[in-house]
């Protein structure tokens, strides 16, 4: 072979090698935008679509975290309670967070494809238009019998996000001028405030707390000792005479390493702290 028929054969094998490589670049850049274009369409779906299970549960409101401090602060005028269950909400407000002055709202909450909707329509009618995910979410009182515009709020921003707790911002407007209202997850209500409600529904002949199924809804204990008696603080020196029985479930306020919090639902609701080694946690 003469050197130039070498250096022409050269030629040619980079030339090929070129353009392999070239291929395999444009095949690898071609699956790079499909990959980039199926998680921005994912993330996408992701922030537009929520699900109507993000709200279930028991929240209350708070208006602060400092995270120094590990502890939630509320500067909020009223205090808020709310129970999301399925498409139905109970707020339970303590204006100017006094427990004598209360008010029950019976709401329901979904999702609404606003732009496809006629809003003069009927209690019935509209509950069944409410969706279980979407991007638009809606709130509107319970009991009326004709609704238009007026009387739907739509959410102008909603999430659900963990940090300590699960935190939730409906988006909602509350009695609160100029300030954002946001909710954290507990694991029941409190006493008093379940008190109020067992009270409120003898009162108004509708059980709340079974329509609201806060029973499932809340975290609960069961006593495995014989007996375990009640505090008024986490101290053996503040022994109280009001006691549990083994096999009794009480709900779950608090917890800490050697006492929980409880109150227990019986002809009238008692509570306090028992010693933790006195109960299991249940699921």
């Amino acid at each position: 072979m003469s050197y130039f028929q070498f250096f022409i054969l050269l030629l040619v094998l980079c030339l090929l090698s070129c353009k392999h490589n070239g291929n395999k670049n444009i095949e690898a850049k071609d699956t790079a935008k499909e990959v980039s274009s199926e998680t921005i369409s994912q993330l996408d779906q992701k922030e537009s679509k929520h699900s109507i299970n993000d709200f279930q549960g028991i929240w209350v409101s708070f208006s602060q975290y400092l995270e120094h401090e590990s502890a939630f602060k509320d500067h909020n005028k009223n205090t808020y309670y709310k129970i999301v269950n399925g498409n139905e909400i109970l707020d339970i407000t303590l204006i100017d967070d006094d427990e004598s002055n209360v008010r029950i709202d019976e709401q329901y909450l979904g999702f609404l494809d606003i732009l496809n909707f006629n809003f003069s329509t009927n209690e019935e009618e509209l509950v069944s238009s409410l969706q279980k995910s979407g991007s638009t979410l809606v709130r509107f009182k319970k009991g009326q019998e004709k609704y238009d515009k007026n009387d739907i709020e739509i959410s102008s921003g909603f999430n659900r996000y963990y940090e300590i707790t699960e935190i939730l911002d409906d988006g909602f407007d509350y009695d609160e001028k100029d300030k954002y209202v946001s909710f954290r997850s507990v694991s029941s209500l409190p006493m008093e405030i379940f008190s109020l409600l067992k009270t409120t529904s003898k009162k108004e002949n509708l059980d709340y707390i079974k329509m609201y199924d806060v029973e499932n809804k809340s975290s609960k204990v069961r006593v495995k000792v014989s007996k375990t008696f009640f505090h008024t603080e986490m101290s053996s020196a503040s022994k109280r005479k009001a006691f549990l029985v083994k096999g009794d479930i009480a709900y779950l306020e608090e917890i800490s390493n050697d006492w929980v919090k409880v109150y227990y639902d019986g002809n009238i609701v008692s509570g306090g702290y028992i010693k933790r080694s006195d109960i299991e946690v249940l699921e």
